[in-house]
């Protein structure tokens, strides 16, 4: 391949990233419009906690067993057996790891559904018999769609796996808006019962929506199940080490979300709405750079010596460090205006946004690890190493459980939080440095130049956006919701363009790759520079 068709190759998938980044980042949107219809009708309450509590083990279950376990496994899997050429073969293997997943969820989603009355109170152990019981009606409403959410994403990983990527990313907007009109109209002391049905409304949805698109692939459904096919069988032995790793990582989350229960009423509520903002940016850039590179390193790893597997690893590392250095730093500084911004509405008041915004800021320092850690998991999954990862989260484990309890006894949401994000940095440490060992990264004097140069940059841009928020702080403490978004708007224009000023006057490359997918993502940029 020539130095033309490699940047060529280059400048798709930028493009490609840009406009799956812009799909997230709608979707994002209407995510954030959903936490804060939530924080506008119910606020920082007990109430809230039931919610989130009924909604959290689905949620943890989807992001193992599905997202995290059978996307990265099934598209390998399911590429072997060329899907375009043998579409019958690629039918029964789709449809056999299909129907052993659901199986499988099934029998989870039956076990916890029975034992709701004794898990729930175990793992929020600080909740009001009230809060119990509301939180229990709720998992009878919510649980039995899991399988809707399995399902939906099961085609999400079937489409991504050829290609096909603007639907996916889209998808989970349905959801969101289901509960968004729920929480808007629903009325009375029920009233968040109404938003329960309208999540589990919300998972049907997203399923519904991606099924034409997955049949038009030619890969059809089939009601079979044998458990002797070797799809299942490459399935279990990859994908048990993965999912007892993702097991793992979320059993940090899992006790962080115990502790917080025992600190105080509204704790749990707190957690999950900074906690939901910290993910933004992880969506946005790296959830699209990881979606969009994964088949790639999966098609590299699998030719002799691993083709060019390192070089693609390595560019985009060094894409994830150029673009998260900034971002974090800016969260960081923009934490209480972004908070006040999405949800200082309705019985969401002034306080609420105070210790909020307080636990974003400190969540924020992790976003850098957090987001580096998205894309340099998919190395170990495209070279089919899954234990290397769950030996690391395991120390993990051991290091949160030491530093936790401590933390939050002595310094309440913050210690517990602090000692979350200390985590991120351990682990992503340890992943660069199995990387690098195993010559599939490369962390050279030209990394340490653009690392350097990039925190120089940073720099310049958080003078601008610190001198900026002081500036604009009395005109946004007493403006309209309007007026505050123009501000947070304005500061994060104003703070990007200084970055990448500044990055471009470095020379860095990285700045004029993202100018080029800029180009191409906006219409009338793109037809000026075609001219």
């Amino acid at each position: 391949m020539t130095a033309t068709e490699v940047r060529q190759a280059g400048h798709r998938k930028g493009r490609t990233v840009g406009i799956v980044g812009v799909l997230t980042v709608c979707v994002s949107v209407v995510g954030y419009l959903r936490e804060a219809a939530l924080a506008a009708r119910f606020g920082i309450s007990s109430t809230m906690d039931a919610y989130f509590a009924a909604i959290f083990i689905p949620n943890i279950l989807y992001t193992v067993l599905v997202l995290g376990t059978l996307s990265p496994v099934f598209i390998p899997i399911l590429m072997q057996e060329d899907p375009e050429n043998r579409p019958e073969e690629a039918s029964t293997t789709f449809s056999v790891i299909t129907n052993f997943t659901l199986l499988v969820l099934l029998g989870i989603m039956a076990c916890f559904l029975a034992g709701a009355h004794r898990w729930l109170p175990a793992l929020f152990p600080g909740f009001t018999g009230t809060t119990d019981a509301a939180a229990i009606k709720l998992i009878y409403i919510i649980f039995p769609t899991l399988p809707l959410l399995a399902a939906a994403g099961i085609l999400s990983a079937l489409l991504n796996g050829f290609h096909k990527f603007w639907l996916p990313a889209l998808a989970p907007a349905f959801a969101s808006l289901s509960v968004i009109a729920a929480t808007v109209f629903a009325r009375g002391t029920q009233a968040v019962y109404t938003v329960g049905i309208a999540t589990a409304v919300g998972f049907l949805a997203q399923f519904i929506v991606l099924v034409p698109a997955a049949a038009a692939l030619g890969i059809r459904y089939q009601p079979v199940l044998d458990f002797r096919h070797p799809g299942i069988k490459k399935l279990l032995r990859l994908g048990i080490p993965l999912f007892l790793y993702l097991a793992v990582a979320n059993a940090s989350y899992i006790l962080e979300r115990n502790l917080a229960s025992r600190i105080s009423a509204g704790a749990i509520s707190t957690l999950t709405y900074a906690f939901r903002l910290f993910t933004v940016p992880s969506n946005f850039l790296a959830a699209p750079l990881a979606i969009v590179a994964y088949p790639g390193f999966v098609r590299e790893a699998a030719r002799a010596q691993q083709g060019d597997l390192a070089n693609q690893a390595s560019r985009i590392f060094r894409m994830v460090v150029f673009l998260f250095l900034p971002v974090t730093v800016w969260t960081i500084l923009n934490a209480s205006p972004i908070t006040r911004l999405l949800y200082e509405h309705g019985r969401f008041v002034a306080s609420d946004s105070l210790i909020t915004s307080r636990i974003l800021a400190i969540y924020s320092i992790g976003i850098f690890p957090n987001a580096l850690a998205v894309v340099l998991l998919r190395c170990f999954f495209a070279i089919e190493d899954t234990m290397t990862p769950l030996l690391i989260e395991l120390l993990d484990l051991g290091l949160f459980m030491a530093v936790a309890p401590y933390l939050s006894r002595h310094f309440g949401l913050e210690g517990l939080v602090a000692a979350r994000c200390a985590t991120f940095f351990f682990v992503t440490g340890l992943l660069v440095i199995f990387l690098a060992r195993k010559k599939l990264l490369q962390v050279d004097l030209e990394f340490c130049r653009l690392f350097a140069l990039t925190a120089l940059a940073t720099g310049v841009m958080g003078g601008v956006a610190w001198t900026m928020l002081h500036l604009t702080q009395n005109v946004f403490d007493s403006g309209s919701a309007l007026i505050r978004m123009a501000l947070v708007c304005a500061g994060l224009l104003i703070s990007a363009g200084t970055f990448l000023g500044a990055a471009r006057f470095f020379r860095l490359p990285q700045a004029g790759q993202i100018m080029h997918t800029i180009r191409d993502l906006v219409p009338w940029m793109g037809d000026r520079n075609a001219q």
